[in-house]
């Protein structure tokens, strides 16, 4: 995810023109007031809104996230932010279900996620990509490690330092392939191994910072959706 502003104090002038003021200010409200039919309307005060958190507004050391599904709860909002545009396409997948873990390659997965694409849709592999998912089976502190060195050793990888944490132990991460880069965020929040990735195609006006962060509010985003819910 306006401070009022002070008043001024003027200096008090003479009384002539002190008299002056007064009466014009009682002209203007006169000519701009009520005339005395009701049919005036009071002021409104300007909505307010309060922006989504950010990472680095997340404790996500203590944060927990449920073994559950919970695409539905990711906001469009969201969604449409990361991607840059309204999602195309969407695409869950359950715990024990066929899913492509690579191009062209299926596995029983033992996670529940969700993907969306941007323009292109599935078909597309430069088409943009949100992702996240969270293994169903509880994770340790030390199989935790293990995923994150076995990760960062990836090749076509490289480890994004300074980036805020995603539970503990985590990684961030940006890959490349041909055409696109993927960002990604993992980590163990409570006894869940969440991830989260963002695919963008690359151009010449690739901007990695501006994706990175990106990333990290789509990844916010899903750390807040995939917790327990009120």
């Amino acid at each position: 995810m306006n401070r009022p502003v002070p008043s001024r104090r003027r200096p008090a002038g003479t009384i002539a023109a002190l008299a002056a003021l007064t009466a014009l200010a009682l002209g203007t409200a006169a000519c701009t007031g009520d005339d005395g039919g009701g049919g005036g309307e009071a002021p409104t005060a300007a909505p307010t809104t309060t922006a989504p958190p950010t990472l680095a507004d997340l404790d996500t050391a203590t944060l927990e996230v449920d073994r559950s599904p919970f695409c539905d709860d990711v906001t469009e909002e969201a969604v449409t932010a990361a991607l840059g545009a309204a999602p195309t396409e969407a695409v869950p997948w359950d715990t024990g279900a066929p899913t492509e873990i690579a191009p062209g390659r299926e596995d029983l997965v033992h996670e529940v996620g969700c993907r969306w694409y941007g323009a292109g849709g599935a078909a597309a592999p430069t088409s943009p990509a949100a992702s996240a998912w969270v293994f169903v089976p509880p994770a340790t502190p030390a199989a935790a490690a293990a995923y994150v060195a076995e990760t960062a050793a990836t090749e076509g990888c490289r480890v994004l330092e300074g980036q805020p944490a995603y539970g503990a132990p985590s990684l961030a991460q940006v890959c490349g392939a041909e055409g696109v880069a993927e960002v990604s965020f993992r980590g163990l929040l409570g006894d869940a191994w969440l991830t989260c990735t963002l695919r963008v195609p690359v151009s010449a006006t690739f901007d990695e910072a501006a994706t990175v962060q990106r990333t990290s509010d789509w990844c916010a985003a899903v750390a807040v959706a995939a917790g327990p819910q009120d």
